[in-house]
């Protein structure tokens, strides 16, 4: 097994992952790959990850929608980005209704925000996106079932993804965008060297200065109380890893004593 230093990006779709790809392909050019299955859905183990970091051993970065963790080998550096979930529910649905190339785009194009959601506590086929999907996403729940759509997260699988945050001792948020792009930069500069990992937010589908708690209070109000409360409670898991991804993240700025 190639154990050097490589980056593995843990890209959680709508979770600023464009962003990371573009520091990394900024940083190491065609020293960065990407690492993908046969379709939209097709996770892939970290066995597989590992025979396709052995088989390019020029790439120093790996971004992957699919992968799953944990890492291949010890030498492998993670990133994962989590986002408040109705934040990225928000997201999921403005950019699959402009981007008719995604999985159940129509469904967002049909729908106003209100009856998406309406239409996600439903549970219909493909609403696992806006469904604890980061705690599925870094959990055995991304295997349990034979599709992914069908997976469905447990308390268990929450602390399974929040474990795995401590192991790695670091973690991205995305509502602290800047914060954690430096702390990346800190943590890996040193083992990687020519890493230069921008504190810039791409691909955003609202740009505007708008605080994380208006933002989220607008959300609501566009709800209602009762939608809302009905949403969160069915993230609950979700809201717990974004809790838990800030307190990794804060743990991580004073251990290198970087200023916030």
């Amino acid at each position: 097994m190639n154990e050097q230093h490589v980056l593995i990006h843990y890209h959680i779709f709508k979770n600023a992952g464009t962003s990371v790809d573009v520091s990394l392909k900024h940083s190491f050019r065609d020293r960065w790959g990407t690492f993908e299955g046969s379709h939209a859905h097709a996770v892939q183990s970290s066995d597989k990850l590992g025979e396709f970091i052995s088989a390019n051993r020029h790439l120093v970065a790996v971004s992957s929608h699919l992968a799953r963790p944990p890492v291949p080998h010890p030498g492998c550096l993670p990133v994962v980005f989590l986002r408040h979930p109705l934040l990225r529910a928000y997201s999921v649905y403005n950019f699959t209704r402009t981007d008719s190339s995604q999985p159940f785009s129509q469904i967002t194009q049909d729908l106003k925000f209100a009856d998406y959601i309406i239409w996600a506590l439903r549970k219909g086929r493909g609403s696992i996106v806006i469904r604890n999907y980061q705690v599925v996403h870094l959990s055995e729940a991304s295997w349990r079932t034979g599709h992914i759509l069908d997976a469905s997260a447990t308390f268990s699988d929450l602390k399974q993804a929040c474990q795995l945050l401590d192991d790695w001792g670091i973690a991205g948020v995305v509502e602290e965008f800047e914060l954690s792009a430096r702390t990346i930069q800190t943590r890996y500069s040193a083992r990687l060297p020519g890493l230069e990992f921008l504190p810039r937010w791409e691909n955003a589908t609202q740009k505007e200065r708008v605080s994380v708690e208006d933002r989220i209070g607008q959300l609501k109000d566009l709800l209602g109380e009762t939608l809302y409360s009905d949403f969160m409670e069915a993230n609950h898991l979700d809201l717990a890893l974004h809790a838990h991804a800030k307190s990794v993240l804060n743990k991580a700025v004073q251990a290198i004593d970087l200023i916030p």
